[in-house]
C-alpha cells in the first residue's frame, strides 16, 4: 500500500487537519479530540500514547514527525501531509501574527466586559479569559454578543469558593432567552467555564457535573422540579421556586415558631389531625427550594425548631438546617433520644442500627455519647410527642 492510502484513511482525517494547521503556524504543539474510537485506536497506535474518543489532549509536533520517521515509510510529518493532502505545508511566516492579532482582539473584547461588570478583579477573570480563547471555539467576530450575556449571568451568581447561596434562582430566569443555558449552547459554556474557575472545578462534563456547579452558584436547573413540602404557609403544600418567588417576601411575622421536620409523615398526621401550625417537611434531603425557603423565614425573622431522625443523616440535616437559619434543635437532646429507644421498646418497634460514626451534635455534645446505645431513632417513632407540640 501507498502511504496515501495507509495515512489516507478516514481515521486520520482529524490528526492531519490538525496538524497541518500547526505546521502551517509554526507551532511546537497541536490540540487532538479523536472523533470515535476507531480514530482514537488508529492514532493511538501511531503516536505511541492510549487517547480516548472524545477526550482532548496534546501532541507535540517534533514527537509525531520523529513517530512518523521510525515508521513503515520512513517519511517525516511535512511529507506525510503532503502526500494525503497533495500538496505540501507552507510556513507563513504572517501567521503567528495574524494568531497573535486575533488573540489579541478576543482578549480586549473580554476585558472590556468584564469591566462594564465591575469583575475584571475577580480571582477567576484573567484564568476565564484564557480558557475562552483556548477552549470556546467562539471567534472573536462572533465573540461580543455570548460575552455580555455571560458576563451579565456571571455578575448574579454565587462565586465565592465555599459560599452556600442563600437564595436560588432557576437557570430559565437567568437570560432572556430561555434556552441560552441549556446544555450545549456558547453562553452557558462561557459562564460554565467562569463558575468552575471560581470554585476551583474542573469544567463540568456530565449532566450530573453541570447541576452540582449550578447549584453551587445558586441556580437551580428549573424552577418546577425542586419543591419542599410544607403546612400553614401561605404556599402551595408543595412550592416550587417559581411559587416562592411570587409569594410575599415575609412568609411570617417576625417571632413565629415554624417547626421543620424530615419525614413526610409527620406532615400528613399533623394534617390528619387538623394542626395547622407553620411546618416545614425536608423530605429526607436540603434542596435548593427548601434551603431558599427556611433562609427567608429566617431573614423575615421567625424561629426555626428542627427535628430530624436520630442518625447520620438526620444529625447532618439538624447541622444544615441550624446553619442556614440560626435555628434550634427540636427535641434532638440526649434526654430525648433515651425517650425515643423507651418508646420503641414498649412499642415493640424494630430499631435499625446506627453505624459507628453518626456524626457530630454541636447543640448538644453528650448526645453523642448517648448514641453509643448503637440504635437509629427515626421520627415516626417519637410522633405523638411531635405532634403534641404542634397542637
Amino acid at each position: 500500500m501507498t502511504m496515501r492510502e495507509v495515512y489516507g484513511r478516514p481515521e486520520y482525517e482529524v490528526l492531519w487537519r490538525q496538524a497541518r494547521k500547526a505546521v502551517a503556524r509554526g507551532q511546537v504543539k497541536l490540540g487532538y479530540k479523536a472523533p470515535n474510537p476507531a480514530a482514537a485506536a488508529a492514532v493511538s497506535d501511531l503516536i505511541g500514547r492510549q487517547l480516548t474518543a472524545l477526550v482532548g489532549t496534546t501532541i507535540v509536533v517534533a514527537d509525531l514527525d520523529e513517530r512518523l520517521r521510525t515508521g513503515e515509510f520512513h517519511c517525516g510529518l511535512g511529507e506525510v501531509l503532503a502526500a494525503v493532502h497533495g500538496e505540501p505545508v507552507v510556513f507563513s511566516p504572517e501567521q503567528p501574527s495574524v494568531d497573535a492579532s486575533r488573540r489579541e482582539w478576543s482578549d480586549k473584547i473580554l476585558t472590556e466586559a468584564l469591566t462594564a461588570a465591575g469583575l475584571q478583579s475577580a480571582p477567576w477573570a484573567s484564568l476565564w479569559i484564557d480558557h475562552v480563547r483556548r477552549y470556546a471555539k467562539l471567534p472573536p467576530e462572533q465573540l461580543a454578543e455570548p460575552a455580555a450575556q455571560a458576563i451579565a449571568i456571571l455578575s448574579r451568581l454565587t462565586l465565592t469558593p465555599g459560599a452556600i447561596p442563600t437564595e436560588w434562582i432557576a437557570r430559565t430566569d437567568l437570560a432572556a432567552d430561555p434556552r441560552a443555558l441549556d446544555r450545549g449552547q456558547k453562553v452557558a459554556g462561557l459562564v460554565l467555564r467562569a463558575a468552575a474557575l471560581a470554585h476551583g472545578f474542573e469544567f463540568p462534563k456530565t449532566a450530573d457535573d453541570e447541576r452540582v456547579l449550578w447549584e453551587r452558584c445558586g441556580i437551580a436547573l428549573d424552577g418546577l422540579s425542586a419543591t419542599v413540602l410544607s403546612v400553614g404557609l401561605p404556599l402551595p403544600r408543595h412550592a416550587d421556586l417559581r411559587d416562592l418567588g411570587g409569594a410575599p417576601r415575609d412568609l411570617v411575622a417576625p417571632g413565629t415558631v415554624v417547626w421543620v421536620c424530615q419525614n413526610p409523615r409527620l406532615v400528613e398526621a399533623a394534617i390528619d389531625a387538623g394542626l395547622t401550625k407553620p411546618l416545614v417537611c425536608l423530605s429526607g434531603g436540603l434542596n435548593t427550594v427548601t434551603r431558599q425557603l427556611l433562609s427567608r423565614l429566617a431573614a423575615s425573622g421567625a424561629v426555626i425548631h428542627c427535628h430530624a431522625d436520630f442518625d447520620r443523616t438526620g444529625l447532618l440535616l439538624t447541622r444544615h438546617v441550624l446553619a442556614v437559619t440560626d435555628g434550634v434543635p427540636w427535641r434532638m437532646g440526649a434526654d430525648d433520644y433515651r425517650e425515643g429507644l423507651d418508646l420503641a421498646r414498649a412499642e415493640n418497634v424494630d430499631l435499625p442500627p446506627l453505624g459507628p460514626d453518626p456524626g457530630a451534635a454541636p447543640w448538644e455534645p453528650v448526645l453523642t455519647e448517648a448514641l453509643r446505645a448503637g440504635w437509629a431513632v427515626d421520627e415516626e417513632v417519637v410522633l405523638p410527642l411531635l405532634l403534641a407540640d404542634l397542637s
